[in-house]
């Protein structure tokens, strides 16, 4: 089993290490809070066993004396320590995550290798003072603190600093806690041939039928081909009868504008056509099969050449040229083998041919750009462009499976859909869950069955993906911004008015 890690978390009282730990423990499976054992009086607003493990001093002693605690320090006049049988559930790979006394970490992590150890710096001393002042704590023990935080913070002028892994700065908002989650995944990808941690798991709720589907899924050894269909954009009326036409032959149609939206893409890549060309060349490259779809009059566009000659280049079987596109249950398709399009690509002008590797070919290169699998609710598919620009401004081609793979020609069969976009999730390299990140864990309980399933999917299976989360307010959707009346309702406009008379 892999081994946990544990986390420390420092900083000057008031910082806002207990808010951290919260949104680690609330988001993943295998993170648990390692509560310190104390003899700190408990405060108002805390419950033993849950925040802390409140002891007098005589059975902290007798605890200690017994062998039973381990990290034991005097922390302003307090004893502090943890339960070794806490600290043995790394051995079940659990992470534990937990507050430090930054004087604490250096042998702390003698004692314990396996740390992960994080500092975190206030953007405003001010903000943490009052936090620290509302705080139910005795006169001495607010002097204490007070006076200690300009010594913790000159601690950052010492060499030893050195001993914290990751300094965060806190905003006190929610893109500091993003901030930080994303440098300990990062941290923690990085250690994995060290201790080979186990990476973090959201927590998710998800049916049974589903979780049954995915399983099945992973040990099915006949998955669906992945086929990219090209035509020319003058046959755009045509798509979904692509689409449905791919699905009937028991493909996985990957389509480069249901996939990537023809006008978001070309506006929020500013017009450039290599760009725009550059994720279809990406979604093309994640494909098993290649379709192209055209008129029995019409010669093939530039594009679709191009995409041709990527293709004949990088992979190792022929394409399906279907004519008829305009009436696909008549249509006849022509399978070229990897010798027979070869020859059909001798017959493209050179000059053509030297344009279309110049100008649209030169600068792809399907090693360095990645793509971005986009798990988003269902309720909130009105969104969608939104974090498909999202991924555009972030130079990641989307994989928007609920635009690839149309819900209506699957009605009656959510096995085939749900293990169709698991298929697409499979290739892509990284996954975005976009979601309101001011109700993360309402907004994770309402999820689709679908977007739950790839998120266990994604837990149990692929170890070597995590999911970034992306608030929908980051992708700049109107209704996110709070302080937007774009978010209200008549009805709440009204209420909010009635309130503030």
């Amino acid at each position: 089993m892999k081994k946990g890690l544990i986390i420390t978390l420092s900083g000057i009282s008031g910082a806002g290490k207990s808010h951290f730990i919260k949104s680690i423990v609330d988001r993943f499976n295998n993170f648990e809070k390692l509560k310190a054992v104390t003899t700190r009086k408990i405060r108002k607003d805390e419950i033993d066993g849950v925040d802390k493990i409140f002891l007098s001093l005589e059975e902290f002693d007798k605890k200690n004396k017994e062998g039973q605690m381990c990290t034991v320090n005097n922390v302003f006049g307090n004893m502090y320590g943890y339960y070794k049988s806490d600290i043995d559930k790394t051995e079940n790979g659990i992470n534990l995550i937990t507050e430090l006394y930054y004087k604490e970490v250096s042998d702390f992590k003698k004692e314990h290798p396996n740390t992960i150890s994080v500092y975190i710096l206030p953007n405003d001393i001010s903000k943490t003072i009052d936090e620290l002042k509302s705080r139910n704590t005795s006169y001495e023990e607010l002097n204490k603190r007070l006076s200690d935080i300009k010594k913790e913070i000159d601690f950052f002028n010492n060499p030893s600093s050195a001993n914290f892994d990751i300094i965060v700065t806190n905003n006190y908002d929610m893109n500091s806690i993003e901030e930080f989650i994303k440098q300990l995944l990062l941290k923690i990808n990085e250690l994995s041939n060290k201790y080979n941690p186990q990476l973090p798991s959201m927590k998710v709720k998800i049916e049974e039928n589903f979780k049954k589907i995915v399983d099945s899924f992973v040990n099915d050894n006949q998955k669906k081909n992945v086929i990219y269909t090209s035509f020319d954009g003058d046959d755009m009326h045509y798509l979904y009868n692509i689409c449905d036409y791919e699905i009937s032959r028991g493909n996985i149609p990957l389509n480069p504008e249901t996939s990537l939206g023809y006008y978001i893409s070309t506006v929020s890549l500013g017009g450039k056509k290599r760009d725009v060309m550059k994720d279809c060349l990406t979604l093309e490259m994640l494909s098993d099969k290649m379709s192209v779809y055209k008129k029995e009059d019409r010669q093939l566009s530039e594009g679709i050449l191009a995409e041709m000659l990527l293709w004949d280049s990088k992979k190792e079987n022929g394409i399906d040229i279907v004519e008829g596109v305009t009436h696909l249950s008549n249509s006849s398709i022509n399978k070229l083998s990897k010798l027979e399009l070869k020859e059909y690509l001798t017959k493209i002008d050179p000059m053509i041919k030297f344009e279309l590797f110049n100008n649209l070919l030169s600068s792809y290169n399907d090693e360095t750009h990645q793509s971005a699998y986009i798990i988003a609710n269902m309720a909130n598919f009105k969104h969608i462009d939104w974090a498909r620009c999202y991924c555009y401004k972030h130079n990641l081609c989307p994989i928007s499976p609920q635009n690839i793979l149309p819900l209506h020609f699957y009605e009656g069969k959510e096995t085939e859909y749900l293990k169709s976009r698991l298929e697409l999730l499979n290739r892509a390299s990284k996954v975005l869950l976009f979601i309101d990140r001011n109700n993360l864990s309402e907004d994770l309980s309402n999820l689709d069955p679908y977007s739950l399933a790839e998120i266990y999917y994604l837990n149990k299976y692929l170890n070597d993906k995590t999911i970034e989360l992306v608030g929908w307010d980051e992708a700049l959707v109107p209704k996110y911004n709070q302080n937007n009346k774009w978010s209200l309702t008549t009805k709440e406009d009204i209420i909010i008015r009635k309130v503030l008379k």
